[in-house]
């Protein structure tokens, strides 16, 4: 059976042009690893990380918040859909093995680091800042680890998977 890396991150209205093109390296990587990626499915760093795994052909999966598929973006290639809105962020984390978290600069992405802190799935964060690396830390949440270059993204997916 294929592990599941789930790359999380802020959608289109939080999401910078920095975490747009780390989404779409990140989705790059999992994709060359031959794992299944797993993302929110809809824009910003969702369809970042699902086109930069599509381009090296890699198979995407999207746990949307709506009833329809045409609300997903054009790299996912299994469409689930929930209508649960912020609530299939659970999904999201169960689902996944291993979490890429690509900055955690909206409230749906901390929702998520939160889900999987509490469900101790192993976790990446790259483009986290000092705050909250200090904040999960003082959690001692082991399972988290924080790095800066897309390379320890790599390496450090290895390692999991």
């Amino acid at each position: 059976m294929k592990k599941i890396v789930g790359v999380m991150g802020p959608g289109e209205a939080q999401a910078t042009a920095e975490d747009l093109s780390c989404a779409y390296e990140v989705g790059k990587i999992v994709g060359q690893l031959e794992v299944a990626l797993l993302c929110g499915g809809m824009k910003g760093t969702m369809s970042e990380c699902a086109r930069g795994a599509k381009e090296v052909g890699g198979v995407t999966i999207g746990i949307g918040p709506t009833l329809d598929k045409e609300d997903m973006n054009e790299y996912i290639d299994y469409p689930l859909l929930t209508s649960m809105h912020a609530g299939r962020n659970y999904m999201n984390i169960i689902s996944s093995d291993v979490l890429v978290f690509v900055s955690v600069g909206s409230p749906g992405t901390l929702s998520e680091l939160a889900y999987a802190i509490q469900m101790e799935r192993p976790s990446i964060i790259i483009r986290g800042s000092e705050k909250l690396k200090a904040y999960v830390e003082e959690m001692g949440a082991e399972q988290v680890t924080f790095v800066d270059t897309l390379d320890e993204v790599r390496a450090k997916l290895i390692t999991l998977i």
